[in-house]
């Protein structure tokens, strides 16, 4: 009985609500719409949830719908529709994560194979190619789903993933390998990018601040792909380590074909002879990896299907599919087991005080609307943000490495150290990436930090445990850097990408991050084109300084951003 009674006042309020929007937006124009709720939501610690109605680079029909829509979903509240969201989508940066490792590890061993037909080392290739595909992919993908949806791109991203996995594990050829590997980097950078834009635009904006807790899925992947990497490198692979031990040495001890003393022969001398001897026979571990990452990244997207997964309300209204757009909403509470007061009169009458001039509006070019949600300089301070996470980590990585092999600290990489050695040190810097992002979800929200200066803060820190890195004497004390710099590279990334999508309204949210995402793929294929041909030409700890300076710097590059999103719901 009462459940019926708050139902009914509900469908009371949003009536009185949207004959308010009306007659304010005839009276006083579409800035000047103000929303008032019958209830004041807060955020996880206590900060008054605000719903705008008016928002800079949309239209005043779009921002007065996308308010009423806000306040639905408050009501709602987070629900177990939002949870199997939140898991889905997840699970999309943990396949991020998850591919971009494979790289990493199949790295030497797909390149040594691949000197049994070129000389020389090839695997920096690779990484360009995985690079050329995140360029591209982490352009075209978000910008096709501002037309197509965020659904069909998450899911197609997802299976040409695990496809390309597959195909790439057969491939006979080094060049086949590459031309796959931008393949797997076409979908990865698209489905990045669309997997925060799904979640955002199916919850309420007291819980947006969980799209920066998901980047706790990119440690886990990277710590997932590294164990599994781990277990078959080390018993499929031809090594070019210390410790190499080839495969068909592996078959012949088991089988009882070679003497002790011939064995400890064949290791001891099959460091040097790595290069001639390893043959595709004697080295599928790098394709079982892959077509383990393959199948595992298929059987997660089948099990999709198995929960409920529908397009994004926002998405919906922002292309004019109001009728559908409320249906979700619904459908969104059954699935919940609450009840919303949200129908489709709300939107309708909002429309009819649309006049023609207003109409014109909506055909503004998506590249004005960018400008008008950030402005000039918050534009070039967010596309430098993203520059700078593209390029520094991969110059740091690999130029630290250069500066102290001259202070007697080797390099640490498959040729030099043991692979358990090398896997545990991919291990350690996984786990530390893991509570990146749940420190950076927390001080999101704290009352007076919010996200712009908890950004800043992460950059100054990155920026000057970068430069202090250059201290380490050991290979211990290299690591503890290492790890302190993957702690602050994903908190940061965490919450840069929390700020992306809040910032720009759903319209024009998925250009707004391809614009991102060829700057940020762009700086990285640049970063491993200097580190592929000039690796050895800076002298000292020149880029390692700059890129540490750099970050310190880009603090201010944060809180000239034009607006603070903490406590605001996203258009």
């Amino acid at each position: 009985m009462s459940d019926s009674i708050t139902l009914h006042r509900r469908v009371e309020f949003q009536s009185v609500l949207a004959s308010t929007l009306v007659d304010e937006l005839e009276k006083a124009g579409p800035s000047k719409t103000v929303f008032r709720s019958e209830k004041q939501h807060q955020s996880l610690l206590g900060l008054d949830i605000a719903t705008p109605g008016s928002h800079a680079g949309t239209d005043a029909a779009f921002a007065a719908k996308v308010q009423v829509l806000n306040q639905a979903l408050l009501d709602i509240g987070m629900g177990k529709y939002q949870w199997l969201i939140f898991l889905m989508t997840g699970v999309g940066w943990f396949l991020n994560s998850f591919w971009i490792m494979s790289f990493i590890i199949i790295a030497p061993s797909s390149g040594n194979e691949a000197q049994f037909f070129f000389t020389g080392n090839n695997t920096d290739y690779l990484f360009v190619s995985l690079f050329v595909g995140l360029t591209v992919g982490g352009t075209l993908w978000p910008l096709m789903s501002d037309t197509l949806g965020r659904k069909q791109i998450f899911t197609s991203t997802v299976v040409l993933m695990g496809m390309g996995g597959l195909v790439g594990a057969g491939m006979p050829s080094f060049t086949g390998i590459c031309v796959v590997g931008a393949v797997v980097g076409f979908a990865v950078g698209g489905n990045q990018a669309v997997d925060a834009m799904t979640f955002l635009e199916s919850i309420p904006a007291s819980h947006q601040f969980l799209v920066a807790l998901q980047g706790v899925f990119w440690g886990l992947g990277q710590l997932v792909a590294s164990a599994v990497g781990w277990a078959f490198i080390a018993l499929y692979t031809c090594g070019t380590g210390p410790d190499e031990v080839s495969t068909a040495q592996v078959l012949r001890r088991t089988l009882g074909q070679s003497s002790s003393a011939s064995s400890s022969s064949s290791s001891s001398s099959s460091s040097s002879s790595s290069d001639s001897s390893c043959h595709y026979v004697s080295n599928k571990g790098w394709r079982y990896v892959w077509w383990t990452f393959g199948c595992i990244t298929l059987f997660l997207y089948l099990c999709r299907f198995v929960l409920s997964f529908y397009e994004t309300p926002k998405f919906l209204l922002a292309r004019r599919r109001d009728a559908e757009a409320t249906q979700l909403v619904k459908d969104i509470a059954l699935y919940n087991k609450r009840q919303t007061w949200l129908s489709e009169a709300s939107f309708a009458r909002i429309d009819s005080t649309i006049d023609a001039p207003e109409e014109e509006l909506r055909s503004k070019s998506r590249i004005q609307s960018l400008f008008a949600s950030l402005g000039n300089i918050g534009i070039v301070s967010l596309v430098l943000l993203w520059i700078a996470m593209g390029l520094t980590f991969i110059l740091y990585q690999t130029y630290i490495s250069n500066y102290l092999a001259v202070y007697g600290v080797s390099k640490v990489n498959a040729t030099t150290v043991t692979r358990s050695y090398l896997y545990s040190r991919y291990i350690y810097t996984a786990l530390c990436a893991i509570p990146g992002p749940i420190v950076a979800s927390f001080l999101v929200e704290v009352r007076g930090v919010g996200r712009k200066r908890t950004g800043a803060g992460i950059a100054v820190l990155t920026g000057l445990f970068m430069l202090v890195s250059t201290t380490s004497r050991s290979h211990d004390a290299a690591l503890a850097f290492e790890c302190i710099v993957s702690f602050l590279q994903y908190a940061g990334f965490a919450t840069l990408t929390l700020y992306t999508v809040e910032i720009v309204p759903t319209p024009t949210r998925g250009f707004s991050l391809g614009v991102m995402g060829f700057f940020w793929g762009l700086s990285g294929l640049i970063a491993h084109v200097i580190t592929t041909f000039e690796s050895t030409t800076v002298s000292g700890g020149a880029l390692v300084w700059f890129v540490g300076a750099l970050w310190v710097v880009l603090a201010g590059a944060w809180l000239g951003l034009p607006m603070e999103t903490q406590a605001r719901a996203a258009a």
